[in-house]
């Protein structure tokens, strides 16, 4: 059985918004339809109306990622090109090489710093990558697809080289 619809004012209005942000924060969400059914999926019954009043209250907007736009808070492009830079900083300077067999990718890092690199790769959030797993000094990372492997490791290897 699910949720009566909470669209009131209140505190059922503010944790389902605070479950917006999380979600916009953590996850890739394109649509209104993948908002509600996440929201749903965590017992909050809404309706795609009330998510719409949400978004615009909350001030979020659709931004480029990953080929198609996805919302996110304001000043997420800022934090997108931060987390660019981080990883490209992380990348260019703890790691020593990057391959993938078929689904999955090995990033050998230096002693120590390969939970460092994963923090980073997490942080760029990439629609390719289902997880990332750090040990001392690798890091495993499993794709969602061959394709998505493929330019995974593209993308990577060109935050390598890059002078970002």
């Amino acid at each position: 059985m699910s949720a009566p619809p909470t669209t009131g004012n209140g505190a059922a209005k503010r944790s389902r918004q605070r479950a917006i942000l999380q979600l916009v924060r953590t996850r890739t969400i394109r649509t209104q339809e993948e908002l509600v059914a996440a929201l749903r999926g965590r017992h909050l019954g809404v309706t795609q109306a009330t998510v719409s009043r949400d978004i615009h209250e909350l001030g979020l907007a659709r931004v480029p990622g990953g080929g198609r736009a996805r919302y996110a808070q304001p000043g997420a492009e800022v934090d997108e090109q931060i987390a660019r830079k981080r990883l490209h900083n992380a990348l260019s300077e703890h790691t020593s090489g990057i391959e993938f067999v078929d689904l999955l990718g090995v990033i050998h890092a230096a002693p120590g710093s390969a939970s460092l690199v994963a923090a980073a790769i997490d942080g760029a959030r990439f629609d390719e990558l289902a997880g990332c797993v750090a040990g001392d000094d690798t890091v495993l990372l499993v794709a969602r697809s061959r394709p998505a492997a493929q330019r995974l490791l593209a993308t990577l290897r060109t935050l390598t080289e890059d002078t970002a």
